[in-house]
C-alpha cells in the first residue's frame, strides 16, 4: 500500500519515509555500541601494558636506599693459602666409577654386603666371589672386623696357576677372552700375554654358581612325628599336630623396611630393620619346632612350621618369648629384635620356606 503525502510537491519533495528515518537511528544506534565496546576493550589493554610496563621498570631499577648502601660493610676476599692440603677421607671420597685394582675394606658395625656392594659399585655376587674364604658365599656370615677384598669391577679374581690360558679361564667362568686382554688392570701385553703363576687376574664378567647350604626347617620321623632339622638347645619332637597356617603372611615386624641384606644370591631373606628390642610376631599360626640359641651365626632362633608346607625362621633375636613345642596364632608376640649371632646390628633375619626350599618373601608378604 502506497502511502499518500498532502501538500505542494516542493513539500513531498522534503519530506522522509518514516521507515527510512527508524532504520537509519537504528544503524547509528549499533555503531555507537559497537565504538563504545571496541574503545572500552582498548582501555582495558592499555591498562594491561602500563602495568607489565611498570613491573618490568621496576625489577629492572629497584628503588635504592642510601642509607642501606652506606652501611654494608666493603667486601675483602680471604686470601687462601696455596699450600693448605686436606687428607683425603677414604671413608667418603671413594671413586665408585671405574678402578684397575682390588682394594681392602674392613667391616663396621651395621655394615652389609648389600650395602658394601653399592658403596664400591660391584655386584653382590662379586664380592662374595673374591671373599670365599671368609664368607663361604654367605653374605650372613659377615662380621665387624672382617677385612673384604672389593674387585674392581664386577666379576671374579682369579689366581693364575702354570696349567691356566686365557682362553680356558675365560670358558671356565663364562667371560671373553678379550675383556681379560684389555682390563688395564691386568697389564698384559697383547703382542704376547704371558701371566706367572700365583699372579691375581680380573676376569671381567665372570661367574660361578655360589655354594648355598641350606638345612631343612622340619624333618619328620618314621612315626610321622615332625621336629626341627637344626640340632642346638632350642629343638625338639612335637608329637601329634598343631596349628595349621593360613598361607597368607603377615609382616613379623612394625617396621617394613630393609636394613641391610634383601633377598638375593648368597642371602635366601630378608633383612627387616626392626629395632633393638621391638617386637616380633608370628607371620602366619603353626607350631614352634625350635627357640634358642643356635651356633653358625643365628644367634637367638626361633622356627614356626605352619603345616601346610610352609615355615618361617627368625633369626638374631634379643629375646625369645615362645618354647619349642607352642601352638602359636598368627600376630602372636614370639619375642624381640636384637643383635645376636652374625650381626653386624639390629634387626630380624626373615626366611620363608616351602616344601623345604628357601622362598623369596617378597612373593608372599602384604
Amino acid at each position: 500500500m502506497t502511502e499518500k503525502y498532502e501538500g505542494t510537491p516542493q513539500e513531498r519533495k522534503k519530506a522522509v519515509n518514516p521507515h527510512l528515518a527508524g532504520f537509519i537511528a537504528w544503524l547509528v544506534a549499533i555503531v555507537l555500541c559497537a565504538g563504545i565496546v571496541i574503545f572500552a576493550f582498548w582501555q582495558v589493554g592499555v591498562a594491561q601494558s602500563m602495568q607489565k610496563y611498570q613491573a618490568v621498570r621496576s625489577y629492572e631499577t629497584p628503588e635504592v636506599h642510601e642509607e642501606i648502601v652506606a652501611a654494608m660493610p666493603p667486601f675483602e676476599p680471604q686470601a687462601v693459602d696455596a699450600g693448605f692440603f686436606r687428607k683425603p677421607l677414604t671413608e667418603t671420597d671413594l671413586n665408585t666409577e671405574y678402578r684397575t685394582e682390588p682394594i681392602e675394606y674392613t667391616v663396621s658395625s651395621g655394615d652389609s654386603v648389600w650395602g658394601i656392594s653399592e658403596r664400591y659399585g660391584v655386584s653382590v655376587e662379586s664380592i662374595l666371589y673374591a671373599n670365599f674364604n671368609i664368607l663361604q658365599d654367605k653374605s650372613d656370615n659377615l662380621k665387624p672386623g672382617q677385612v673384604l677384598t672389593i674387585p674392581p669391577t664386577d666379576g671374579i679374581l682369579h689366581k693364575w696357576t702354570s696349567r691356566d690360558t686365557i682362553e680356558s679361564v675365560a670358558s671356565k667362568y663364562g667371560a671373553n677372552v678379550d675383556d681379560i686382554l684389555l682390563f688395564i688392570g691386568n697389564n698384559l701385553d697383547l703382542s704376547k700375554p704371558e701371566i706367572k703363576p700365583g699372579t691375581i687376574v680380573m676376569v671381567p664378567g665372570g661367574n660361578r654358581m655360589l655354594t648355598e647350604v641350606s638345612h631343612a626347617a622340619v624333618v619328620v620321623d618314621d612315626e610321622g612325628n615332625r621336629r626341627s632339622g637344626f640340632s642346638g638347645p632350642g629343638a625338639c619332637r612335637i608329637i601329634g599336630h598343631g596349628y595349621v597356617g593360613t598361607g597368607y603372611f603377615i609382616w613379623p615386624s612394625a617396621v617394613r623396611y630393609i636394613s641391610g641384606n634383601n633377598y638375593g644370591p648368597g642371602h635366601r631373606a630378608i633383612d627387616i630393620g626392626a629395632g633393638l628390642g621391638s617386637q616380633l610376631f608370628a607371620s602366619d599360626s603353626g607350631i614352634v619346632v625350635y627357640a634358642g640359641w643356635l651356633d653358625g651365626g643365628y644367634g637367638n632362633f626361633v622356627v614356626i612350621d605352619h603345616g601346610n608346607g610352609f615355615q618361617t625362621l627368625y633369626e638374631h633375636l634379643e629375646n625369645i618369648y615362645v618354647r619349642c613345642g607352642d601352638n602359636v596364632l598368627q600376630g602372636a608376640v614370639i619375642g624381640t629384635a636384637g643383635s645376636t649371632g652374625n650381626s653386624t646390628g639390629p634387626h630380624l633375619h626373615f626366611e620363608i620356606r616351602y616344601g623345604g626350599t628357601q622362598v623369596n618373601p617378597w612373593d608372599y608378604l602384604p
